[in-house]
């Protein structure tokens, strides 16, 4: 919708905590007179956490109450016995051990069987093995315009201003089929289609002194001297090598060097020489273009994937092994 939306410029993760909460808060029976619709959807957003956790949500709410940064935590929510943490994040990630403490905390006043732990997440990261491996579950913005769209009908600018702002989002993220020029929100939605489609790799944004760029990296191809794996900067994919040890630095980047070029001419790759090798814990050895496009400059995803997928096999064709390092 063309208007302005507060949530637009209040777009830090606090603000996201207070919708949450009032949000949420229409679920509270002490509130008599509410619109019925955002009852029912805080108690709809609600029942999703618990189904997550594959528990069932009590039928009837005898008690309830919400707490801010409750031990740090970033909304608490308590449910006749059951307590459930909401960790709630915009664009950042998990730090430390921060949920396995607010989880501990919790299950140490409750127990287990009472616990609900759920990583609220509005934008996209390309993993959530942490998150998952220290016992939350995951509540992304697809489960949240799951619940928001069922709907339509209700009045409050609050819930119709952040519910515009998430599908904003979504459709910023899944435009890149529709656009020749890429910004990172783009990049994303990208991204995670080739991570779908290759059930692998990782993603995210690599900072440098030129500026950063957003990177996906893949096919890791390990041995005791060298790591070879692929990396895509944008709009360029590049093989790059880790040889653990600086020393070994010029010595490992001439040999991958050398091998993988004569066999991408043997293959008929376009793999080429970077305009210089750089220094440091990584370095590209070869680089080519990648993205297919149409006349009209939209990206071919179906080409493109299978570029992509000509270069993942290639790797793991020719990866060199501890034995070639050794000379």
């Amino acid at each position: 919708m063309d208007q302005p939306n507060i949530f637009k410029y209040a777009t830090k993760e606090l603000s996201q905590d207070a919708f949450i909460f009032w949000l949420l808060d229409h679920a509270n029976p002490k509130y008599k007179n509410l619109d019925e619709n955002l009852k029912k959807c805080a108690l709809d957003l609600i029942a999703e956490f618990f189904r997550l956790e594959n528990k069932v949500m009590p039928s009837n709410i005898e008690e309830f109450s919400l707490f801010k940064q409750y031990k740090n935590i970033d909304i608490l929510l308590k449910i006749n016995n059951y307590n459930i943490i909401i960790e709630d994040k915009t664009g950042t990630k998990s730090h430390g051990d921060q949920l396995i403490r607010y989880r501990n905390i919790i299950v140490s006043e409750v127990g287990e069987e009472n616990v609900l732990a759920i990583f609220f997440k509005t934008h996209d990261q390309s993993s959530y093995k942490k998150e998952l491996g220290e016992g939350f579950k995951v509540f992304s913005r697809e489960n949240l315009i799951s619940i928001l769209n069922l709907y339509k009908d209700i009045s409050s600018d609050i819930f119709n201003n952040f519910k515009d702002y998430i599908l904003e989002i979504e459709e910023e993220v899944n435009a890149f089929i529709f656009k020749n020029e890429w910004n990172n929100k783009n990049w994303i939605g990208f991204f995670k289609y080739v991570q779908k489609e290759l059930n692998r790799g990782n993603w995210g944004y690599v900072p440098n002194q030129n500026g950063g760029f957003m990177g996906y990296w893949w096919a890791f191809q390990k041995n005791e001297f060298c790591i070879q794996y692929l990396q895509i900067q944008q709009n360029e994919l590049v093989l790059k090598i880790n040889s653990n040890k600086a020393e070994n630095d010029k010595k490992f980047r001439n040999i991958c060097y050398q091998h993988f070029l004569e066999k991408a001419k043997h293959e008929g790759l376009s793999f080429s020489k970077p305009a210089r090798f750089g220094k440091g814990e990584t370095m590209t050895i070869l680089k080519t273009d990648y993205l297919v496009r149409s006349e009209s400059q939209l990206i071919d995803l179906v080409a493109t994937m299978e570029k992509l997928r000509k270069y993942t096999s290639f790797i793991e064709k020719y990866a060199l092994s501890a034995d070639d390092f050794i000379h």
